[in-house]
């Protein structure tokens, strides 16, 4: 199976990336974005590292530090610790709540402790099924079943069942994964788990089979995905630590996957953590130095928020999180957790003027002329299927020429990026 790269997929998406050369692309978000930032002086947080976040069902938020829990309700926070509280350490990796009301805790070194009301109960491997003492992810399927991602194994249980898989020949039912260092699993409506290892491949288990997609066999660009999700089509999305991101399409045995790289696409940076998709389908994604971006539905368009353009605290973000109001929670490395919503300032966030373009077509130089920039910025040109093929830098100026001999002949769309936003036209080269 080989991977679908952009010149060789489908002629119905090289039409749609053929209309995606004439559309401007979307600006980066702009300070207008509504940011909140809770942390240390904020907040009271124990500790300004923040490693997973979680909604529960009447409205409060949950924040993983490396140094305490904490809760939100809406109107101030709450923090426990070891020694105030039933917590057996202050490391928390992992956090999901489900639909009885109960936290579920993974810990760095103390398994999994389930938050019930007052009550605190731990689960650690020998006293319990727990495969691990060490929980990377926590997430519920739609029959209720939590999957807690470990890095001894994948364990499947609603507390009274437990299904543990892992390499070995007592993997549940036989089903051998090819790795047990598990980063992320998410769920599909049919069932289908899909998996996210570390250094062992894409994974698809079903109740009679192990698939697995690596870089030897399927030519995939890392055999490490630390987040995954899947979309309203069914599309599983995996970020990848060195790779970019992953878009597997079409059923889970075809093999046809796309990378959003930095070469092929807008996204802001290759080396990724987490990934969520909101319910307008839109691909939300944590970057390990960039920021947050976000993909459209369309799946070609992508807004990044960073120190910069926004008000988020961190471009090290490690976690993101759903609420059911529409905000996004974002956890970061060193600057707290923040929220916002992205549909704030939506009508404030601009793509700057028209690039004027002459001649246009042209054939080896063109004259661009911003109208003023604000700033210096960066330029790139991307041919008819997106790719980029040349870019570089530019000082503040109303006009400057651009050398452009180096393109085949065809149409193109030049971008231009600066602090407030992007500028773009169609060029034609004769």
């Amino acid at each position: 199976m080989s991977p679908l790269t952009p010149g060789t997929r489908t002629s119905k998406v090289e039409r749609r990336c053929l209309v995606l050369i004439l559309v401007v692309l979307l600006a980066y978000g702009s300070k207008a974005q509504s940011w909140e930032v809770f942390d240390v002086n904020t907040a009271g947080f124990p500790s300004n590292t923040v490693r997973a976040i979680a909604q529960d069902s009447v409205g409060g938020t949950w924040v993983g530090t490396d140094w305490g829990l904490c809760h939100f309700d809406g109107a101030a926070w709450e923090v426990f610790q070891t020694g105030t509280s039933g917590l057996p350490e202050n490391d928390v990796r992992a956090l999901a709540c489900d639909a009885q009301g109960r936290i579920w805790i993974g810990m760095f070194t103390q398994g999994l402790v389930i938050k019930d009301g007052l009550n605190w109960t731990q689960y650690l491997p020998g006293a319990s099924p727990m495969p691990s003492d060490q929980v990377r992810n926590i997430t519920f399927d739609p029959d209720g079943n939590a999957w807690l991602s470990t890095t001894n194994g994948l364990a499947r249980t609603d507390l009274t069942e437990w299904r543990i898989y892992n390499d070995t020949d007592t993997s549940y039912n036989n089903l051998e994964l090819p790795g047990v260092n598990i980063a992320d699993v998410a769920v599909r409506d049919d069932g289908l788990v899909c998996i996210g290892t570390l250094n062992a491949g894409f994974t698809y288990l079903t109740d009679t089979l192990v698939l697995v997609y690596n870089t030897a066999q399927d030519g995939l660009p890392d055999n490490t995905a630390l987040g995954v999700a899947v979309d309203g089509q069914g599309d599983r999305w995996a970020t990848c630590p060195s790779g970019g991101l992953l878009r597997f399409s079409a059923g889970y045995n075809a093999g046809l996957f796309f990378q959003y790289t930095t070469m092929l696409s807008d996204i802001p940076s290759n080396a990724l953590n987490d990934v969520v998709v909101d319910h307008s389908d839109r691909k939300i994604i944590a970057t390990q130095n960039a920021g947050v971006a976000v993909l459209a539905a369309d799946n070609f368009a992508w807004i990044t928020y960073n120190t910069v353009n926004s008000g988020l605290p961190d471009n090290e973000v490690n976690c993101l999180s759903l609420a059911p109001d529409g905000m996004i929670w974002v956890g970061t490395g060193t600057g707290g957790a923040a929220r916002f919503n992205p549909l704030d300032g939506t009508d404030e966030r601009t793509t700057g003027n028209v690039l004027t373009v002459y001649p246009n077509p042209f054939t080896d130089q063109v004259f661009v002329r911003t109208g003023g920039m604000p700033g210096a910025g960066q330029w790139w040109v991307c041919d008819a299927l997106g790719h980029r093929v040349c870019e570089g830098n530019v000082q503040a100026a109303d006009m400057f020429p651009l050398d452009l001999a180096r393109l085949c002949p065809g149409p193109y769309v030049l971008t231009i990026a600066h602090s407030t936003g992007v500028m773009t036209a169609r060029i034609v080269r004769r």
